[in-house]
């Protein structure tokens, strides 16, 4: 009977002992469960980006969270020389499915024949007007002023007063009735 005390008590010392390793080894080790190595998925946001830009376009950006109005544009190639930026604060916050417009800057210096007749200043700039100012000139409603618009930002300015036949829904006729009205 005493062999069988000694062999429990040696048994459980020494099973005391490899528990005790045990602990000591896997305290020093990280026992978490595996995490997925793997960088999470980037998030991507669109933007549309119009006007005064190299390549007006959507255009796809890595949100980091701190995306500007600048970044879109940068992305989109850049602003081109009629680029208006007084107009838009390149520094706002982007977010997912915004649009972005590069107005036009208004041309201060117009050339301009001047004959000494005072009729000059009547003439209507179409390289500068708003919609209400283009929407004077017979002819032109709200929709087509919008469209001489939208020409003149994709395609940059007009080079002669001629170039506005180029907008879709101004012909010969329709120039014809105006075209003493207009300037560059």
């Amino acid at each position: 009977m005493m062999f069988n005390k000694k062999f429990l008590i040696g048994f459980g010392i020494v099973a005391l002992i490899s528990l005790t390793i045990l602990f000591l080894i896997g305290f020093g080790e990280d026992n978490s469960l595996p995490i997925d190595s793997a960088p999470p998925p980037v998030k991507k946001i669109s933007v549309y980006v119009s006007g005064q830009v190299k390549n007006i376009s959507v255009v796809e950006l890595e949100d980091t969270g701190n995306l500007r109005f600048i970044d879109a544009v940068n992305k989109a190639g850049g602003l081109t020389d009629f680029a208006d930026t007084e107009a838009v604060n390149l520094a706002t916050t982007l977010t997912d499915g915004q649009h972005v417009h590069i107005p036009t800057k208004e041309i201060l210096f117009q050339e301009q024949n001047f004959s000494g007749s005072s009729s000059g200043g009547d003439l209507v700039n179409i390289n500068t007007a708003d919609a209400e100012r283009l929407t004077t000139l017979k002819g032109i409603g709200p929709a087509l002023a919008q469209r001489i618009i939208d020409y003149r930002e994709q395609n940059g300015a007009f080079k002669s007063v001629d170039d506005i036949k180029n907008v879709r829904g101004i012909g010969q006729k329709k120039f014809d009735a105006f075209k003493d009205k207009i300037t560059i």
